[in-house]
């Protein structure tokens, strides 16, 4: 429905015309504007895009020929953005230019027999309203009056009613007003039809200003109230016993209170004004905390390092959260607690629980380790005890099962022994028997513990003892475990075919023994750890030799029994280690039967292979499970290491490959993958062999390709079964 501004218009003519919503506006423009069209007067519209599109659609639905007027100029369109930037300067609007713009307009638009009377409509003081500038908008109405004294012309102005919202729109609302001939109320108030309703709706209009009033006068003594409120909250928090700051989007501080400047001990000119970080010891951490706080976020006990005055660190609690107002982030609102002490305390917890942590691991790491340990020598043993009741007419093969039964039990022996021996030597139950010994036959002692894991691997050894011999007080059987511990340990974390030296010295008053090889290395961690009790080396799965990491801490629990020192040396990982141990010489110098350096080169085995291949760097576990499989009439290859059993596999193009997991360099899983990835292999069964049974060992073979997994010792039933799976399924579903 359309206002009474279309039907009413005098000449000369000012009136404004208040909305609530768009269609009604569009509506009651189309009236006025199309009426004046009818009585011969051109239109000049200054309007927004929107508007001028909904305006102009409504004409045309009328059957106004919009073109035909737009032709005959008859019909002005101007932007009001646009003709608003024509004549604004510095944010006010010039009176001449509003005279040669707008003034230009009216005189552009003709009309049939040369009339210069126009209808227009503007709408460039809505846009200033809603941007705020208002003394601009008033102005601009006071220029259309202005120019009403040389150009004949009616003028609808519209401003939407919600613009004028705010209690502070009371004046400048009835400046608006006052710049006009007449004011139109929105279509709330237009609609209603009869005298009645419209008294009706004046007189609730009266009570609701009359309320409106009231409430202003309330809200003035409110504001005096919270006004007092506000000076006793800033007392409160200037003399607050917790430490508060403000600061800005910049991250400059705003305003701190006293208990804030007396913890850190700066003044106010010395901290307020200046950037946060600079107080900061960690940047990170102030760098986080503003971004938090700059998105949103409440920041709840974020520990910090706050640097004082005379340059102490002070621990705190920051909670902070930020002020803001229309969107844009004012200040943040921090507040500052002095942890300082309990700091110190819970670092020191820390640090304690995290070293009983550690411990903790390392013994989980090493009973792991012992199960895995103890299971693989007995994993042969059983597999050669069924293989002697398979084969008890074969000698040869009865005499190999002995032999292996006797190194494997060896092997377990050596680990109980290494186990009491530390857990003696922690208890200090030990007693050397100390002799006058030679240094030469002891490391001859320890070369013979040592010689069958050198020669499995294939190492150089050589030992370097010097010309005139040496005599020392020591417990021989102590020394010579010192020195073949060592030996071992060389052996285990040096690839095949390394060079491994020990080397004597006298010097002074002490023998120095060096044992060096050009293995795997140790990194600068490593060297410090590498003594302790339950430390493994590193990737305990893939070192040769297998054993509990408990050899060293023999070492060096031995070495200073005898009052000597043991240190380890490396130029980092992959560029050997070097184990020096210093023993004093306590007795006069005695001769003794030299030693010769020997070498030893790893045992190679090779067999023929066609359907089944049994890889495991334990040569007695593989030649075991080997015999049985032929036993029982399969035919079976054998490998060591990984390479040799991809290369075996490729060749032979096995039906069923019982894997070892832990073995050096390529373990289990590592080989399983790449078997799955080969498209000729791929359709093989995988059987992992392991001493790790738990469920995570099982998932992890799982994921790695592997069909089933068997916990050494082997179960040589669960064997035959399996391979009875395999010969009526070319891939049997996996197994627990």
């Amino acid at each position: 429905m359309a206002g009474p501004a279309a039907s009413t218009v005098q000449h000369p003519d000012h009136f404004v015309q208040f909305y609530e919503e768009d269609p009604y506006l569009l509506d009651s423009l189309r009236t006025y504007l199309q009426a004046g069209y009818e009585s011969g007067e051109p239109l000049v519209v200054i309007a927004t895009g929107p508007h001028r599109e909904g305006l102009e659609e409504r004409l045309a639905a009328g059957g106004f020929d919009l073109a035909g007027a737009l032709e005959k100029k008859r019909y002005v369109a101007l932007d009001a953005a646009e003709t608003l930037s024509k004549f604004m300067v510095d944010g006010r609007p010039d009176a001449r230019l509003f005279a040669e713009v707008v003034g230009g307009a009216l005189r552009g638009a003709t009309s049939p027999g040369g009339a210069t009377r126009v209808r227009a409509f503007g709408e460039m003081v809505g846009l200033l309203w809603a941007e705020g500038n208002r003394d601009a908008a008033v102005r601009v109405e006071q220029l259309w009056n202005d120019l009403a004294q040389s150009h004949d012309f009616s003028l609808l102005c519209a401003y939407p009613l919600g613009a004028f919202s705010h209690e502070n729109h009371g004046k400048p609302f009835l400046e608006i007003c006052g710049e006009h001939s007449r004011v139109v109320p929105a279509e709330s108030y237009t609609a209603l039809e009869t005298p009645d309703e419209q008294l009706r709706s004046v007189s609730t209009l009266q009570q609701k200003a009359s309320s409106f009033e009231a409430a202003v006068a309330q809200r003035r003594e409110t504001q005096k109230a919270l006004r007092r409120q506000e000076e006793e909250l800033s007392d409160f928090l200037e003399n607050a016993a917790e430490g508060l700051h403000k600061v800005g989007p910049d991250g400059r501080i705003l305003w701190a209170n006293r208990a804030e400047l007396e913890l850190l001990g700066y003044t106010a000119e010395e901290y307020v004004g200046h950037r946060i970080a600079e107080f900061h010891e960690d940047p990170e951490v102030i760098e986080d905390i503003l971004a938090c706080l700059m998105r949103g976020e409440t920041v709840s006990n974020r520990a910090a390092r706050l640097r004082t005055r005379d340059g102490s660190i002070r621990y705190v609690l920051i909670h902070a959260n930020g002020y803001w107002e229309d969107g844009q982030f004012v200040h943040s609102r921090c507040f500052t607690r002095d942890v300082t002490e309990r700091m110190r305390l819970e670092d020191e917890l820390r640090k304690r629980l995290a070293e009983q942590a550690e411990a903790d691991h390392r013994k989980d790491e090493f009973l792991a380790m012992l199960g895995h340990e103890l299971r693989n020598p007995l994993s042969p043993i059983v597999t050669a005890l069924q293989v002697m009741r398979l084969r008890s007419d074969d000698p040869e093969t009865m005499a190999r099962a002995r032999e292996v039964i006797e190194r494997q039990t060896q092997r377990m022996t050596r680990l109980v022994d290494e186990l009491l021996d530390v857990s003696r030597i922690m208890q200090g139950k030990v007693e050397l028997r100390e002799e006058n010994v030679s240094l030469a036959s002891v490391v001859q002692g320890a070369f013979e513990q040592a010689r069958r894991m050198i020669d499995e691997r294939g190492h150089h050894l050589v030992l370097d003892l010097p010309a005139e011999p040496i005599s020392l007080r020591a417990d021989p059987a102590r020394l010579e475990q010192v020195l073949a511990n060592l030996l071992l340990n060389a052996a285990k974390y040096t690839d095949v075919g390394g060079r491994i030296v020990l080397t004597a010295t006298r010097d002074r008053n002490e023998v120095r023994i060096s044992v060096r090889d050009n293995g795997i290395g140790l990194s600068p961690e490593s060297r410090e750890q590498i003594f302790e009790l339950f430390v493994q080396g590193p990737d305990p799965l893939k070192r040769a030799g297998g054993g509990l990491g408990v050899g060293l801490t023999l070492v060096r629990r031995l070495v200073r029994l005898h009052g000597g020192t043991v240190e380890a040396g490396s130029d980092g990982p992959g560029r050997g280690s070097e184990f020096v141990v210093r023993l004093p010489l306590r007795t006069p110098p005695a001769v003794s039967r030299p030693v010769a350096a020997s070498s030893g080169g790893a045992k190679e085995a090779a067999a023929a292979a066609r359907r089944i291949l049994v890889v495991d760097d334990n040569e007695d576990a593989a030649e075991g499970l080997t015999d049985y499989l032929r036993a029982v009439g399969h035919q079976v290859r054998m490998a060591f290491d990984g390479a040799t059993a991809l290369e075996e596999a490729r060749r032979h193009r096995p039906e069923v490959v019982f894997l070892d997991i832990a073995m050096p360099k390529m373990d289990g899983y590592e080989i399983a993958r790449l078997l799955r990835a080969d498209e000729d292999l791929s359709a093989c069964t995988l059987v992992a062999l392991t001493g790790f049974g738990q469920e995570s060992d099982r998932q992890l073979a799982r994921e790695a390709g592997f069909d089933h997994h068997l916990v050494k010792p082997i179960d040589l039933e669960k064997v035959r079964k399996l391979l009875e799976m395999r010969a009526s399924s070319a891939r049997p579903r996996p197994a627990a």
